[in-house]
């Protein structure tokens, strides 16, 4: 399997693009620097979530909510996953500094 990479490609042999192409290369890569970013930002925010200092009583009163969120990000996640593995990549952890 391969393992997700990023391979710095050198610009030199490439020809430049230009016109129209050149404008959906970019939009395409740019949709795609946001959905990163977006992904980021997204584990950022779990990271601030903390329920360990909840009471009891404030658990219950939002469990059904909770649980809802944490389906339907187990839902996502699964579907990223599974997306990036049917096109034959392995999702490695980051290695510990």
């Amino acid at each position: 399997m391969r393992s997700i990479t990023a391979v710095p490609r050198s610009s030199a042999g490439r020809a430049k693009a230009a016109g129209p192409r050149a404008t959906l290369d970019r939009l395409r890569t740019r949709d795609r620097i946001e959905s990163i970013a977006r992904l980021r930002a997204a584990v950022r925010a779990l990271g601030d979530v903390d329920v360990s200092g909840w009471d009891d009583t404030t658990l219950t009163e939002h469990l059904d909510d909770l649980s809802e969120a944490l389906c339907g990000l187990d839902t996502e996640l699964t579907r990223l996953a599974e997306a990036v593995r049917a096109r034959g990549f392995r999702i490695d952890e980051p290695q510990a500094a």
